[in-house]
């Protein structure tokens, strides 16, 4: 590609500067490929065509590979076309053979995330860190460049129903895409949301169980208000005893509650491990 700032033919002569010297400033991906070469004609210009699209998160470097085979010994070239991703001076993927478009864009997706990417993976580690005010910082960035980036908007909401701000949590929720509701971290933060909501009338629903212990609607409003207020032990007990009255209550309401807990919690959380073995009891005997 002609004229573009993010695609070069490298000589034996540059290779240092225009490669290895720029892997430090950028992702390399180096193309070695032949005139002769049919799949390099056809992997070369969807290589081209997304290094413009991509705008600067990678440099294509084209290496024609019968002028220097030198440099394809180097990188231990055994087969053309051969693309070797270089970071920082060292080849961290890469890959033999034409591939189609969407391949690639899943190997360079993996290989080189997109600045949003960054930004989002930055906001959890200072969010699990309890650097909450960088972390929304870092989020908000993120989505000023991709308005419905899944783990931004998640972190997002994962804070605010933090620091209280229910309303504002549900209104990043509301901005994911169908994609993003399905991934792991949406389920878990809508699980706990849901059982928030269920939180607001604890002390009357202790009062109600107190009273008529055997009221099935009763006990699970009560253990969802209070996982709801974290008191997980508690709460499960009271569902587990609704599921071993009746395990089809409500049309499975206790066991499906359960489950969005040990969802929400993750399969390697001290909960989890305690009473998955007690849920696979009472409905397997």
């Amino acid at each position: 590609m002609a004229n573009s700032p993010w695609v070069i033919d490298v000589q034996q002569a540059d290779f240092d500067q225009s490669v290895m010297a720029r892997s430090h400033e950028l992702p390399v991906l180096i193309d070695f490929w032949a005139p002769w070469c049919g799949p390099c004609r056809a992997l070369g210009p969807i290589l081209e065509r997304l290094a413009e699209q991509m705008q600067g998160r990678f440099l294509l470097a084209k290496i024609n590979s019968d002028e220097h085979p030198t440099l394809g010994q180097q990188f231990g070239v055994r087969g053309i076309p051969a693309c070797k991703l270089v970071v920082e001076g060292e080849v961290v993927d890469e890959f033999t053979g034409a591939m189609p478009e969407s391949g690639i864009r899943q190997f360079l997706d993996k290989a080189i995330p997109a600045p949003a990417d960054k930004l989002a993976a930055l906001g959890q580690q200072q969010e699990e860190s309890g650097a909450l005010v960088e972390a929304l910082e870092s989020y908000s960035e993120a989505l000023y460049l991709q308005g419905d980036h899944t783990i931004a908007l998640v972190g997002m909401a994962r804070i605010a129903l933090l620091e209280g701000r229910d309303e504002e949590a549900k209104t990043f929720m509301g901005r994911l895409t169908p994609a993003g509701n399905n991934t792991p971290e949406a389920k878990a933060l809508m699980a706990k949301m849901a059982f928030r909501l269920a939180a607001s009338d604890l002390d009357g629903l202790r009062q109600k169980v107190a009273t008529q212990a055997e009221d099935l609607e009763a006990r699970i409003q009560l253990g969802q208000a209070l996982i709801g207020q974290e008191l997980y032990d508690e709460g499960l007990e009271h569902l587990l005893f609704a599921l071993k009255q009746d395990r089809h209550y409500n049309e499975d309401q206790a066991r499906r509650l359960v489950l969005q807990l040990f969802q929400m919690l993750g399969h390697g959380h001290a909960i989890t491990k305690k009473y998955r073995p007690q849920l696979s009891s009472i409905l397997f005997t």
